[in-house]
């Protein structure tokens, strides 16, 4: 039970509201990328490779301030508690989960998203099922990857 009278915010509290919003992002924009192209495709072949080259911007302009924003304040967040360390399991799966997505982001959903647009826009039918295909499968482990990561943080498994 919390002892807390009124709107007090500790340092511990502002960096996990940060870390958390910046994980919600994660999450949250790889719900919508699973969920807008089929969507997109219903309104042509344009809008989808619109959809897909926005997609492929998130990488840098999206994902990437989001990863930073949760690396930054988990080190902060371990940096400032005594329970728990650099060498905590939750911690290091945590740190892998943001490699992992910046991996992904470079080599998967940036370049497989500007492709997905031009087969799109060309009207290229394998290509753009080789693409989108490639981005629903990572952006599914991705995705899986990052919910296994959110549990073992909330539970602090060691």
């Amino acid at each position: 039970m919390s002892t807390r009278k009124g709107l007090l915010v500790t340092l511990r509290d502002a960096l996990l509201i940060l870390h958390i919003a910046g994980v919600g992002t994660w999450l949250g924009a790889n719900v919508v990328q699973a969920f807008v192209p089929p969507l997109a495709a219903r309104s042509g072949s344009e809008t989808l490779g619109w959809w897909y080259r926005t997609s492929a911007v998130m990488s840098s302009r999206l994902y990437m301030p989001a990863s930073i924003l949760i690396l930054v304040t988990g080190i902060f967040l371990v940096l400032q508690n005594d329970s728990y360390g650099f060498g905590s399991t939750f911690v290091t799966i945590g740190f892998g989960m943001i490699v992992v997505g910046a991996v992904l982001g470079m080599v998967v959903f940036g370049p497989s998203g500007e492709a997905a647009a031009d087969a799109a826009e060309s009207g290229d039918e394998p290509g753009l099922i080789r693409s989108a295909g490639r981005i629903a499968r990572y952006g599914l482990i991705d995705t899986l990857l990052l919910l296994f990561t959110i549990t073992v943080m909330v539970l602090k498994l060691d």
